[in-house]
């Protein structure tokens, strides 16, 4: 049974896709154990998930207190998607400035307004899902934008620099944020190719022989008998 809580918060919100060895799956039907593929250390196991049922307040109209939403190709994803206001979201510093390397997380509220993003509520009521890993890890959701899943945490607020991850106070979050708002490219903030789930066989595979004697079958087009069309005497 999940637990009433407030929207100030990060976590999926149900209805999210994450990229996962079996392609892209909801996060509401993910189970520990599953494995999620993640921007530096290939698909990782989900230790825990924790589902939570959010509340927003009739007249609520705080960007901190509401989730974001992003239409549908906005930022390469297929379908409108909402982030949490905490939901930490890492964004490429080389697209913002080509002489510098790595990402920085930032929130995804200050997030709002940047392109056709903004801050709604999606209900009254919604459910959200947090996923956990052994480390802190960015796992891809809806087409390429970047999530940040701290280990252990449900938030990204009094926790930079202890993350694996450089975990940017506001006031910076914010110049990257209009930097990206300024030039209108997006991608800083979604990696649409190394999203591709490309899914992993769960399952040995093994090539499939016929039984001694028997041959192969032809290609399409070719007679079931061939030796019918050869010298009596090349038979065997």
């Amino acid at each position: 049974m999940s637990e009433s809580v407030n929207a100030r918060r990060s976590g999926l919100v149900d209805g999210t896709k994450v990229a996962t060895t079996r392609g892209w799956k909801l996060v509401e039907q993910l189970v520990a154990g599953d494995l999620v593929r993640t921007l530096d250390n290939g698909f990782k196991e989900v230790r825990r998930i924790s589902t939570n049922t959010v509340t927003i307040p009739a007249g609520e109209n705080r960007v901190e207190h509401l989730p974001v939403f992003v239409p549908a190709s906005s930022a390469y994803n297929g379908r409108p998607v909402w982030l949490m206001p905490e939901q930490g979201m890492a964004l490429n510093l080389g697209k913002v400035d080509p002489e510098i390397s790595g990402f920085s997380i930032v929130p995804a509220r200050l997030l709002s307004g940047a392109g056709q993003l903004t801050s709604q509520a999606p209900g009254a009521t919604f459910e959200v899902s947090s996923l956990f890993f052994d480390a802190d890890e960015i796992v891809f959701v809806e087409g390429g934008l970047q999530a940040y899943c701290p280990s252990g945490r449900f938030t990204m607020r009094n926790t930079p620099g202890n993350s694996g991850y450089d975990v940017v106070e506001d006031d910076d979050a914010i110049v990257l944020v209009n930097s990206i708002a300024k030039s209108g490219d997006m991608s800083a903030l979604a990696n649409p190719l190394g999203a591709l789930p490309a899914p992993i066989p769960q399952e040995t595979v093994l090539p499939v022989r016929p039984p001694s004697g028997i041959r192969r079958p032809g290609r399409p087009g070719r007679p079931d008998v061939p030796a019918l069309f050869l010298r009596s005497e090349w038979q065997t």
